[in-house]
């Protein structure tokens, strides 16, 4: 029996049109109720029409439903590459870089030579905001897009939102969604920039961050060199260096940290390869427009490091020749460097001779001065002059005069001055040099105990400042026998016998060999009437005396038979 067609095919036909908008199960319902209809009612007319109505609307609903999909993936090519082309992750992240600060690097020991700066462009505040608004929009259509979360959070750090920036990249950073390296490079900039400020930060947290950081093949070089170093700290030194070898094959600025390590653990062959293939990287920048100070600073550190003090004052003494003549690629950094080579070559200039004596070449100290007036290490070597009984020239006692009064020299050359006067009977002078240690170094021992005993010898009013001076640095070293001696000779200054007989003992008790300090007690024993123990020490110090006097001989006998 023939069915004949009528008006609701029609409608059947508009209703399932309609469905192709917002259901392809529908369709496919439709097509299925269409095949059960040909099946009971056997009318191949009323299939032969379902037929190709199918097949358009499938037609219609594929082409519809895959340039919805297609629209989306349009939408998030057009946003990205609009949001590159206002402002790459480049040139956000070089100026998130310098708005947070670079001083930091300085902290932990990041060598001048490997301060950089990127060159970074004028961005406008427009350009932010747009750029967070591309990067947001990106996000509404693909939520765990990492790069648009990255530079969502590098321009809220630029911004200033700090909170909301680590809120982005600490996501990034813990692999929420993978592993994505550039957000641990911000977040161990930003643990750093903590730790410099006086922030307790945890030490496996940043070793994560700098480790994970490492793995991004464009990660700042200085991160890998604090990543390494804070192994070594650890007490990874091969896994540190193992580190930067992987580094530097694809940054060699890198062989210069490398060279440091071979230094540090007396690799001899492997620091001369370091060093060169260093020497090598930034050798090929020198005269070139892209030049800076770090190059020939770097240069020079990889010469300094393999002992050619003469060809790395002569990189650094080109910089500042050329200073004049070109763009200005040597300032303070370089004269600072500079004059510390000359230092050292001046240090290889010391000799004994025959006799015994010390001479120099004292001319090379004066270029250090003419270098760098300002390097704390002048005074020092200058200090250094008067136990060697080497007479400074004019022009040195003028150079230490002026740090002096400058307040620039540092504790070892206040000490060695303050030992110098000592030895010359200045005792003013004395104190004063071991006062300005002290200033520099309040704990350091040696000087404590010697202005100790110079202020209570001077004056018994200064007693209680000698005590004071002697009970800090034993609080320090408990069991040092110098001090303890020391405090038994001001307890006697203070008319305090028992107490100074209770310090000698403790001093001789630490160290038996101290000789001199069993004469001081033997006295002491014998003012306040002590005789037994008096004769018991007597026959002790008899003895040492006596065997100190057998081995001298010996030693002669033995000095004159070679």
């Amino acid at each position: 029996m023939k069915h004949p067609v009528n008006l609701d095919n029609a409608k059947w036909l508009g209703r399932e049109f309609l469905k192709i908008f917002h259901s392809p199960v529908g369709v496919a319902g439709g097509f299925l109720d269409a095949l059960r209809g040909w099946k009971f009612s056997r009318s191949w007319l009323r299939f032969w029409f379902h037929l190709p109505s199918f097949a358009l609307l499938i037609g219609v609903y594929l082409i519809f439903g895959f340039s919805t999909f297609s629209r989306d993936d349009a939408r998030l090519h057009r946003f990205s590459v609009e949001s590159q082309k206002k402002c790459e992750t480049k040139t956000l992240e070089a100026i998130c870089n310098e708005r947070r600060g670079e001083d930091f690097f300085k902290m932990f020991g990041i060598a001048s030579s490997e301060m950089n700066k990127i060159k970074t462009p004028p961005t406008s505040d427009l350009t932010k905001r747009y750029v967070e608004l591309l990067s947001k929009r990106v996000l509404g259509i693909r939520p765990r897009d990492q790069e648009a979360h990255y530079r969502l959070g590098l321009i809220y750090s630029i911004t200033g939102e700090l909170e909301a920036a680590e809120a982005e990249l600490s996501n990034l950073a813990s692999g929420k969604f993978e592993e994505f390296p550039p957000a641990n490079a911000w977040m161990a900039k930003e643990l750093l920039k903590r730790k410099v400020a006086g922030v307790e930060v945890p030490f496996q947290d940043l070793l994560s961050h700098l480790e994970k950081a490492s793995k991004w093949k464009d990660v700042d070089f200085r991160l890998i060199s604090l990543y390494a170093r804070m192994l070594d700290e650890s007490g990874e030194t091969l896994q540190a260096i193992a580190a930067i070898k992987k580094g530097a094959v694809t940054r060699p600025e890198l062989n210069l940290e490398l060279a440091r390590f071979y230094l540090k653990i007396g690799s001899r062959e492997e620091l001369k390869t370091a060093a060169a293939l260093a020497e090598d990287v930034f050798l090929k920048r020198l005269n070139s427009p892209h030049e800076q100070e770090s190059d020939r600073l770097a240069v020079a550190e990889a010469r300094k490091m393999t002992n050619r003090l003469e060809q790395a004052a002569e990189v650094l003494t080109e910089g500042l020749r050329n200073k004049s003549s070109g763009p200005a690629t040597s300032g303070p950094a370089t004269n600072r460097e500079l004059s510390e080579i000359q230092r050292l070559i001046y240090v290889k200039s010391i000799r004994t001779t025959v006799k015994g004596e010390y001479e120099a070449d004292i001319s090379l100290l004066e270029k250090v001065v003419d270098t760098d007036p300002s390097n704390p290490n002048i005074s020092y070597e200058i200090a250094n002059l008067l136990p060697r009984k080497i007479k400074p020239t004019k022009k040195l006692l003028e150079a230490l005069k002026q740090q002096v009064e400058s307040g620039i020299t540092n504790a070892p050359a206040y000490s060695l001055l303050a030992d110098g006067y000592f030895a010359f009977g200045n005792m003013k002078e004395a104190i004063r040099n071991w006062e300005f240690v002290l200033i520099q170094e309040p704990n350091h021992i040696p000087t404590m105990n010697n202005l100790a005993l110079v202020l209570a010898k001077l004056s018994d009013t200064h007693v209680d400042r000698s005590l004071s001076l002697l009970n800090k640095a034993l609080a320090l070293s408990p069991a040092n026998a110098e001090l303890l001696d020391s405090l038994g000779d001001v307890y006697l200054i203070a008319k305090k016998p028992k107490e100074a007989i209770n310090k000698y003992e403790l001093a001789i008790r630490n160290d038996p060999s101290r000789l001199g300090t069993q004469k001081k007690l033997l006295g002491v024993y014998q003012l306040q009437g002590m005789h037994e123990m008096a004769k018991t020490l007597s026959t002790e110090i008899e003895k040492k005396e006596l065997a100190k006097a057998e081995e001298e001989l010996t030693l002669r006998e033995k000095s004159q038979e070679k």
